[in-house]
């Protein structure tokens, strides 16, 4: 019987996400406050664990989030500004478990959604009053979730989560349709 839990965790690794924002901003006395909604995918990542030499890969493929967000921007000189702020909302993913090589000791493939929670701050360039350039960092989370693992000797649980530490480059266009009102 298996009598450890597997932690498939997110690895020190480079991840590619893309995505889109819809919102408001509301101006206020020394900057801005912005409520968005916020959809992204995120790219494959895995990693591969060694123990009592059996070599375990699991990934997370398939990544997705959908959040509330709000954002504080702070006017610190010119065109530069700073925001703080964060978002609630879902998130999942496909998690894959196998052996390595392939021998039926452990697999899954499941998928998974849960809770999802992010937080960051970063530096905000105003080229206009319409377009901005954002250079920010979040943490992003989601919750950990039991699933079933099939193993040689039946089926167990193990717990599946996913974070990621993210420096994302963003290009943000105000009113994009002003012209059709």
């Amino acid at each position: 019987t298996l009598n450890k839990t597997f932690e498939a965790s997110v690895p020190n690794q480079s991840l590619f996400t893309a995505g889109g924002t819809v919102g408001m901003r509301s101006f206020r006395e020394n900057g801005a406050l912005r409520v968005e909604f916020e959809g992204r995918g995120r790219d494959v990542i895995g990693r591969s664990a060694t123990d009592s030499g059996l070599t375990v890969n699991d990934s997370a493929k398939f990544g997705w989030s959908t959040m509330a967000n709000v954002w504080r921007d702070w006017d610190v000189i010119g065109n530069i500004d700073v925001y703080a702020g964060g978002g609630l909302g879902a998130g999942g993913y496909r998690n894959v478990v196998s052996d390595i090589p392939a021998q039926g000791i452990f697999s899954a493939d499941n998928n998974v959604a849960a809770f999802a929670w992010q937080a960051g701050g970063g530096l905000i360039y105003d080229m206009s009053n319409r377009v901005a350039v954002d250079l920010g960092y979040r943490f992003f989370s989601i919750t950990d979730t039991t699933q079933p693992l099939t193993t040689f000797a039946g089926t167990t649980t193990y717990t599946s989560n996913y974070a990621a530490s993210e420096v994302l480059l963003t290009l943000r266009i105000y009113e994009p349709f002003r012209r059709w009102r």
